[in-house]
């Protein structure tokens, strides 16, 4: 049950993740900067809503240092997070992928397919980060409070 607490938990930070890297690119900022400001954000809230919704029997005499091992943690998931992201962005010719899908679908928006590129580029990261993130934080952030 922890873990899919954790993975709705993880839904949630990626909504908020997607949300200000959008917010970001709205601003001109490029694709990679935003969506390393984006991890902060993410990785914040999903610290909070762990705390009270995943593991909720966890220690909590120390929030601030809990925190900050969340951080930790989310640092050493967001290796694998960030280099699958890297790889995607660096690898992917965008405008070879949105032609392929302009042609299959022309009726879509070429600028939606490239708004929409980077997004679609964070799943298989979040993915990996999500697995690391949780042995991390069970194991670790989130230990059980002494009886």
């Amino acid at each position: 049950m922890k873990v899919l607490r954790f993975a709705c938990v993880g839904s949630i930070g990626f909504l908020v993740d997607a949300a200000v890297m959008l917010l970001l690119l709205s601003f001109y900022i490029a694709p990679v900067p935003a969506r390393a400001f984006a991890f902060w954000a993410a990785a914040s809230s999903n610290w909070w809503l762990n705390r009270h919704i995943t593991f909720d029997a966890a220690d909590t005499a120390q929030p601030m240092l809990q925190w900050g091992r969340f951080i930790a943690v989310s640092c050493i998931g967001f290796i694998p997070n960030w280099s699958s992201y890297w790889l995607l962005m660096h690898s992917v010719d965008i405008n070879r992928l949105s032609a392929l899908f302009l042609n299959q679908y022309p009726e879509l928006n070429p600028l939606a397919l490239e708004m929409a590129w980077p997004l679609a580029a964070m799943l298989p990261g979040v993915l990996l980060g999500m697995l690391t993130n949780y042995l991390l934080a069970d194991r670790w952030v989130f230990r059980a409070a002494a009886a």
